[in-house]
């Protein structure tokens, strides 16, 4: 059972960044008025639908260098940060409070830094 541990500590600081990836669509999308479902992540620029490799978290910003792949429009330092910053949410509690209280604490922190940056990105009118 302990060898399990440090894999599922993993996926859920992964799931973290998916999250925090989750958090930067809708900062972007609902201070327009956009649904957060439909239509899949794109550049806003020149339309490109995202693939596999830009929707990394993190990852995707540096391997594209912080641009978009066909336009070259750059991405802002704001969408790894808050990746990132979700990631080390669930990372943290989940080393300091052990597997469940940890994930717990991280699920809830993470929650609650969405919350933050789509209610700013919201009183700011524009996306983050």
């Amino acid at each position: 059972m302990q060898t399990v541990v440090p894999f599922v500590i993993a996926y859920l600081i992964l799931v973290g960044l998916f999250l925090g990836s989750f958090i930067n669509l809708a900062a972007d999308r609902i201070p327009r008025g956009e649904s957060v479902v439909r239509p899949a992540s794109h550049c806003r620029t020149c339309g490109r639908r995202l693939n596999w490799v830009d929707l990394l978290p993190v990852a995707g910003y540096l391997i594209r260098g912080g641009r978009c792949a066909s336009c070259r429009t750059p991405i802002g330092l704001a969408a790894p940060v808050i990746e990132a910053t979700s990631g080390l949410l669930l990372a943290i509690p989940l080393v300091w409070l052990g597997l469940l209280w940890g994930a717990l604490a991280g699920i809830a922190l993470v929650a609650l830094w969405g919350a933050a940056v789509v209610a700013y990105a919201v009183r700011r009118g524009v996306s983050a």
